[in-house]
């Protein structure tokens, strides 16, 4: 790394400590991926502290430290189950014995592991808020009483989690003002990126004939693809391509004519689904954080028609209202219809990503952060 770059003058010692499984094709796990290997290319000496499971390999960029493997466990859903807190425990242990000038902790869990190793090692926690509990935790329970319950709880841990860090990360302007309300005295707003080389050389995959919706992700509740499925039932001859690395049995059975589910961990297969697809779909009606399938569906060159919640202000994107799934059917219906237009539009959304959305010019703003902290406690 060159001599004064971001304010450094040596690489750093960086642990990304992520409380899931690892890799995987799910938002968070690619997030934490693309950021690892940008802040690995430019010199820093960067370790992934995860779970014992995962479903692929890592990269050269970086190093991958795994918690204990646990018999017959191999969930990559998000949400809580019995297990989790002591893979935390463990994740806490790992962090401790890894000599790092700065942790950067990711989602709810991996923050109190990380304040728990600083306790003992001293070093400083830096924050990414991927949602808020508020939100997302009462999606997981189907009863109206726990899911009060669990969102009463959610909130109490955005009003403490948060503050556990020396310095918090919102990955968009409203969340950065939730985590100052929260009592965060250190905000910064740095977006997700993309990698350049896993968007070049892509073939279409050779789908059936017909125009394809795509839906790539996990297909949790707090995904709404519900209102997906009910906008597709309004435009029976084009097809829902539903692409995860978790299981997808409860939609093939969904009552549209045409539906297609693929169930990989491969995500060169993800991008050729999506590639090949006319359309992306993003249901999703409260995203706190980023959808970072977005990036991928534009950077491939797919217009993507998404609920108000998950838009963000891209060329390529079209919002509608959340939870309308007319006004989706009606969106996804136009760009169908006008394939000189779409195709246009997807080349602008391409070209936009490419430019102004890397994860090598997001690396640079996270070193910034990593100085304002290391200097702040000088």
């Amino acid at each position: 790394m060159n001599q004064g770059r971001a304010g450094l003058d040596r690489p750093l010692r960086i642990v990304q400590a992520a409380a899931f499984p690892f890799p995987t094709s799910q938002g968070s796990q690619v997030f934490v991926r693309g950021m690892a290997r940008a802040l690995g290319r430019r010199g820093h000496d960067v370790t992934v502290v995860c779970y014992g499971h995962g479903q692929g390999d890592g990269d050269p960029e970086y190093a991958v430290v795994r918690t204990p493997q646990i018999p017959g466990y191999h969930n990559v859903r998000a949400g809580p189950d019995m297990v989790k807190p002591f893979l935390d425990l463990a994740l806490a242990q790992r962090i401790a014995g890894l000599p790092a000038d700065i942790v950067h902790a990711h989602n709810y869990e991996a923050p109190i592991a990380a304040a728990l190793a600083r306790k003992i090692t001293g070093i400083p926690v830096v924050y990414s808020a991927h949602n808020t509990m508020e939100e997302e935790l009462p999606t997981y329970f189907s009863g109206s009483m726990t899911k009060r319950v669990a969102s009463r709880f959610g909130r109490w841990l955005d009003r403490t989690v948060p503050g556990l860090s020396d310095h918090a990360i919102a990955l968009n302007s409203s969340t950065a003002k939730s985590l100052v309300d929260f009592g965060c005295d250190r905000v910064s707003t740095v977006l997700p990126g993309v990698d350049m080389d896993e968007l070049e050389g892509v073939v279409p995959a050779n789908l059936p004939e017909g125009p394809w919706v795509v839906y790539a992700g996990n297909p949790d509740r707090y995904q709404d693809l519900d209102v997906l499925v009910e906008a597709m039932h309004k435009l029976p001859e084009v097809g829902l391509l539903l692409v995860s690395a978790a299981s997808l049995e409860e939609f093939q059975d969904c009552g549209l004519p045409r539906v297609k589910c693929v169930e990989t961990t491969d995500f060169e297969v993800v991008k050729s689904l999506i590639s090949g697809s006319a359309v992306a779909a993003l249901p999703r009606t409260v995203c706190s954080g980023y959808p970072i399938k977005l990036l991928n569906y534009l950077g491939l060159g797919v217009p993507t028609v998404a609920a108000e919640g998950s838009a963000r202000n891209h060329p390529g994107v079209i919002a509608v209202p959340n939870g309308d799934a007319d006004a989706m059917a009606h969106e996804i219906r136009k760009l169908i219809d006008d394939e000189e237009g779409r195709l246009r539009l997807g080349g602008r959304a391409r070209e936009h990503v490419r430019s102004a959305c890397t994860w090598d010019s997001r690396a640079r703003e996270l070193e910034s952060v990593y100085v304002d902290v290391l200097t702040s406690l000088v």
